[in-house]
């Protein structure tokens, strides 16, 4: 049976993943929120909802509320928060070459 302190200190490294996941969320929609190619808008907002959507693992519903420290598989959703930042990341980097009036 895990102690009280390896407890703690789990849920307090689930709440540091969790905020570094919501980095990665605010990273990805400030991109999108400044887009100017409407395809990238959709992409950042699609991307994002369907990440999110994943995670309930139920399609009917979109988000369940849980307290940070009870979340589970952070890695998991931090490695596809990180997949569609970096996509969206180049997708920003071709949008600043090609500018759409």
């Amino acid at each position: 049976m895990p102690d009280i302190e390896d407890e703690i200190g789990g849920a307090v490294l689930r709440i540091e993943k969790a905020r570094a996941c919501l980095g990665k969320i605010r990273d990805i929609a400030d991109r999108g929120l400044r887009a100017v190619d409407p395809g990238n808008v959709g992409y950042a907002l699609q991307e994002l909802t369907q990440v999110l959507c994943e995670r309930t693992g139920d399609d009917e519903r979109y988000f369940e509320p849980v307290d940070a420290d009870r979340i589970g598989d952070l890695d998991d959703l931090w490695k596809e928060l990180d997949f569609v930042d970096s996509c969206s990341q180049s997708l920003e980097a071709g949008e600043r070459g090609n500018v759409v009036m």
